[in-house]
């Protein structure tokens, strides 16, 4: 009878170590998952540009990077006539570029003047990826 008990607790024993090993393996794996989460996203420093198109005339949107982050977001070339036709376009800009600048990424939550913020995020997100793709050659 005691040979029976000894089994019993072994069995116990197996099954108990088989979920600890378990429960082990998925924290390993949340703690994984959330390790890799992280924006470590590597770039060829420069200054990157894309267009945007606003009356006709193309409005051209820099952005400066190094090796792991974003340093300046610039627009040139904004003209009167399309500052007239879009007054909301310059401080939805300068939102942008703070709000990118300060989280070190396009995923920015804006309320005010959606269309706008999109189109001017669209265009940092192609010049980031202009960045991206010469430092995967």
């Amino acid at each position: 009878m005691s040979t029976r008990i000894v089994v019993v607790r072994m069995k116990d024993i197996i099954k108990k170590g088989i979920l600890i090993l378990i429960g082990v393996l998925i924290i390993g794996a949340i703690v994984f998952f959330i390790a890799s989460d992280k924006n470590e996203t590597s770039y060829i420093p420069g200054t990157y540009s894309s267009e945007i198109i606003l009356n006709s005339d193309p409005v051209v949107i820099e952005v400066t990077v190094d090796e792991n982050s974003i340093l300046d977001i610039a627009m040139l070339n904004m003209g009167e006539t399309q500052a007239v036709f879009y007054p909301l376009f310059e401080p939805s800009f300068e939102t942008v570029r703070e709000e990118i600048l300060k989280k070190q990424s396009t995923e920015i939550e804006t309320k005010e003047n959606a269309v706008t913020t999109s189109v001017l995020v669209g265009a940092v997100e192609k010049a980031l990826d202009e960045a991206k793709k010469e430092k995967e050659k």
